[in-house]
């Protein structure tokens, strides 16, 4: 279909943005996952049908419903589906351990969950099916893949439902308000966050960037509906809304990989010409130290996005001189949006290395505090607030960290610590709380020193993140044995594989004799942080 002009609508559902592109161009070809694909049209119709399934299985609005399975061509079809009825998705990693889980899956307590047999080498079948005994027992189980544990996806598909009247009503009693999406994120303090986001969250942040994409794009020659790889997991918010959502409602086609792999964007950016493709400084710094990088022809690209810190002028030019000439930075998360800040073309690399992450998208709001929540003058560095369309109404049943990263008023603290120019360009400058982030990946040390304190050996432990040319920061974790015994580094490790998602896995384990304390008698991060740096001439 040949488009004169072309215009992205603003609705109030992702879902709504496939039908819209199916009565426009019904043959467009949609959505591919290595040799299955749907054209618009049929996407349409297989999200309708699969909303039915989970209609006649008795899912009401507000239901959540679990999936465990990497970004495949069932994500997309559950999320919208389960979302086109009112139902909550709540995407869960695949390389989550027992103890994620378990803390994970009652907190939700889905009505349906749907996983992969294995993923990564990882036996998910089998640890689920353990597992369940602590679960619900009503939840029904859906396998994708061999049949080795709860109901085969396949037949949820094979059904004729006949419940187009029942979904009809389903639909005519949503709200933009209602809840859509689970992400768990490390947030700023405390265990890790369960964030609600709303339909109106996703659906406009999607509409922003899609519009400020094509702003940008279209002049330099971005095709207006452009191939983009999804290759995030779908339990990072980039998977599910930055990238999947973005490239929806710009009826754009959507290229499914199961894991982001840089020798496989690579090769995608020659098959299928991409002009377009967005990742986290660490994506970009594994593709820069490819060896032979410079076999593979990127010449396609009109725009790379990067998102997720603060970078390097080296990332920057690596990335303008061997991957794609025009860089947009972007800022944003979970909670206040997955972008709400966006640079310019032409933004000079060294403000960018700076830490400048563009000004704020229409319709959000900054501002900048000091510890006593009071607004610091322009050009002075604080916490950076956030509010807006895309800001998140708070935590699902998390009632006491609402109070910690939500003002009364609807401000979204982010952590991050940052100042504003009169004429409102945002920097970065780092980070308030000791949050450890692992590539795109938040990770809370509450998280891995739950798992290690377990052994029956360990006196105290604290993990810090360890700067990392590759990742920004990797866990390593100080460990004090009790008195007398003697552990070793292995022991720790395979105890943390075991039980945690490999990205919160520490890379080093280190013993002391004790731990640094501060005047309250808790570990004092930000010293025992410094100590390891020095002591390692890190």
């Amino acid at each position: 279909m040949n488009y004169i002009t072309f215009e992205i609508p603003k609705l109030d559902y992702l879902w709504q943005y496939v039908h819209h592109w199916a009565s426009i161009d019904p043959e467009f070809p949609f959505i591919k996952f290595k040799w299955k694909k749907f054209n618009a049209q049929q996407f349409a119709k297989a999200i309708d049908h699969l909303a039915e399934a989970f209609l006649s299985l008795g899912v009401k609005k507000g239901d959540t419903i679990v999936t465990i399975i990497p970004m495949i061509m069932e994500y997309p079809l559950i999320y919208l589906a389960a979302n086109s009825i009112g139902a909550i998705c709540v995407p869960m990693d695949v390389r989550f351990r027992s103890a994620d889980f378990q803390r994970f899956i009652p907190h939700v307590d889905p009505k349906l969950v749907f996983l992969i047999g294995k993923a990564r080498g990882y036996d998910i079948a089998n640890l689920i099916k353990n597992l369940s005994s602590n679960f619900n027992p009503n939840v029904k189980y859906f396998m994708i893949g061999k049949d080795e544990f709860g109901t085969p996806f396949e037949e949820l598909l094979e059904k004729d439902y006949g419940l187009s009247e029942e979904l009809k009503k389903a639909r005519s009693k949503l709200s933009p308000d209602d809840g859509a999406l689970i992400i768990f994120t490390g947030g700023t303090t405390g265990v890790p966050k369960s964030a609600l986001l709303t339909h109106k969250n996703i659906s406009h942040a999607s509409f922003l960037e899609a519009t400020y994409i094509h702003e940008k794009g279209v002049p330099l020659g971005l095709k207006p509906r452009f191939k983009m790889l999804n290759n995030f997991p779908p339990s990072h918010a980039g998977g599910s809304i930055e990238i999947m959502g973005t490239v929806l409602v710009a009826g754009c086609e959507i290229v499914l990989q199961e894991q982001w792999n840089p020798y496989a964007v690579l090769r995608a950016i020659k098959k299928f010409k991409l002009q377009l493709i967005g990742g986290v400084p660490t994506m970009y710094a594994i593709m820069l130290s490819l060896p032979d990088l410079d076999n593979f022809n990127t010449s396609s690209l009109v725009i790379s996005i990067i998102s997720g810190e603060k970078v390097s002028m080296d990332l920057l030019t690596g990335m303008r001189d061997k991957i794609c000439p025009n860089i947009l930075n972007a800022y944003g998360s979970t909670e206040s949006g997955p972008e709400v800040t966006f640079t310019d073309i032409g933004d000079s690399l060294e403000e960018l290395a700076k830490g400048y992450i563009g000004k704020l998208l229409p319709d959000q709001e900054i501002k900048i505090v000091d510890e006593n929540n009071n607004e610091v003058p322009i050009g002075e560095i604080g916490e950076m607030l956030f509010k807006g369309t895309l800001t998140i109404p708070g935590y699902y049943e998390m009632p006491e960290e609402n109070k910690t990263t939500f003002t009364e008023d609807g401000w979204c603290r982010s952590g991050d610590l940052g100042y504003i120019t009169e004429d409102g360009r945002i920097y970065i400058r780092g980070r308030i709380k000791f949050i450890i982030r692992v590539g795109s990946y938040t990770v809370l040390p509450s998280e891995v020193e739950d798992v290690i304190v377990k052994h029956p050996k360990i006196a105290m432990v604290a993990a810090v993140g360890i700067p990392d040319k590759i990742y920004n920061e990797v866990v390593w974790v100080a460990v004090v044995p009790e008195s007398g015994q003697e552990v070793v580094e292995s022991e720790i490790i395979e105890l943390c594989k075991k039980e945690l998602a490999n990205f919160k896995v520490p890379k080093k384990v280190v013993f002391k004799k004790e731990l640094p304390i501060t005047r309250l008698a808790k570990v004092d991060r930000p010293t025992l942080q410094k100590q390891l740096i020095e002591e390692f001439k890190l």
